[in-house]
């Protein structure tokens, strides 16, 4: 999997698809973690999630685990775009399912729009270690798709979602064919969910979860 081909057309693709609404639902919680200390963000992208971060908390230590070295490329540009210095993030080039985190030293996990990415035994593996890197009292941001329980709700998400993981098969190599739900996994890994808002007729939920010590 690999998201460099579509790194330089990436936000525009994003725009063009979804407008604001999927940044939106990425900064929907930044208010609530304002006393976490050091970041973790998975499979950033283009930097715009890490740029609002850092402009509402810029006393946070971020590390950054983004395998497209493009995608990173992309982000440094914004970040030097919106004034922001580079040098007070740490990158990792890195598949997330090959890196390993220090343990528990993150008070602040996010993946948006990512965890959607991987199949349900990649994922499985992905939320243990992660959370294996978070303390005992950490947050965990993440937006993503969803599929609404029932009515014309659900046909239309899974029609959305079948479009959507076919183009993204198609250009990146994706290993997921389908939408895996996080929420069992997080609870297992001691994280319960603190605050969920859903948008788009259900299609995109926007989630803090928080860990119980």
């Amino acid at each position: 999997m690999s998201f460099d081909t579509l790194a330089p057309f990436y936000r525009t693709l994003e725009k063009v698809t979804a407008g604001g609404l999927m940044q939106r639902c990425r900064t929907a919680y930044l208010a609530e973690v304002a006393d976490c200390r050091r970041a973790l963000l998975l499979g950033e992208g283009p930097g715009r999630f890490l740029v609002e971060l850092l402009r509402a908390h810029p006393h946070l230590e971020v590390t950054c685990v983004e395998r497209s070295p493009r995608m990173i490329q992309q982000a440094l540009r914004e970040m030097r775009r919106r004034g922001l210095d580079p040098a007070s993030i740490t990158f990792e080039s890195v598949d997330a399912l090959r890196w390993s985190p220090p343990r528990a030293r993150f008070d602040l996990v996010v993946t948006h729009f990512f965890l959607d990415c991987f199949r349900r035994d990649e994922l499985e593996r992905l939320v243990a270690t992660v959370a294996a890197g978070a303390t005992p009292d950490a947050r965990w941001l993440l937006a993503d798709f969803r599929v609404p329980e029932n009515g014309w709700r659900r046909w239309r998400a899974k029609m959305v979602l079948a479009l959507l993981y076919a183009f993204f098969r198609f250009a990146t190599g994706l290993s997921a064919a389908r939408l895996t739900p996080a929420d069992a996994l997080l609870e297992r890994a001691g994280f319960r969910l603190a605050g969920r808002r859903l948008v788009n007729f259900d299609l995109i939920h926007s989630d803090h979860w928080q860990r119980q010590t």
